[in-house]
């Protein structure tokens, strides 16, 4: 199972590389573009933070962060997300965890539950920036997962 958590962050860590060059290729300045992009690392980071019982509330969820920014958070998230999973003692994944959501709700998800949705829901925002690329006239990058995997 760990295996295949960790190997499920590489390829988001891929996924989010590409579309990051494709930004910084078009230097991307585009609201939208840029606040979906944001969004989604912010969660990353937060529910890392979730994770290891740290505190969420200096990443706002929807906070627009510019390219440079987005950049250096990409590459922190990635580097803290593998660093956990290697760190992680269990290969189940199984660990319940007890957190507050963005509304201040109380929430218990286990840990394979947490990287499940994390990977998903990046996932569906990449989806979300490929269609507002293509509107642009801007070739989106290709992020599925089976394309990651023919790399390998």
């Amino acid at each position: 199972m760990k295996k295949h958590f960790k190997d499920l962050m590489k390829y988001n860590d891929w996924a989010n590389q590409r579309v990051l060059i494709t930004y910084e290729e078009h230097a991307i300045e585009d609201d939208h573009l840029l606040t979906l992009f944001s969004h989604l690392i912010s969660a990353q980071i937060v529910w890392l933070n979730r994770i290891k019982d740290l505190p969420t509330s200096p990443f706002p969820i929807w906070e627009q962060y510019k390219l440079r920014e987005l950049r250096t958070m990409t590459m922190e998230s990635s580097t803290n997300w593998l660093n956990y999973m290697d760190e992680h003692q269990f290969d189940t994944f199984e660990e319940m965890i007890f957190y507050k959501n963005s509304e201040e709700k109380r929430f218990e998800s286990t840990i394979r539950e947490i990287v499940t949705h994390m990977v998903n829901h990046s996932t569906y925002h990449r989806g979300q920036i490929a269609l507002a690329l293509k509107a642009k006239n801007i070739e989106p990058p290709v992020t599925d997962f089976i394309a990651y995997r023919r790399l390998k």
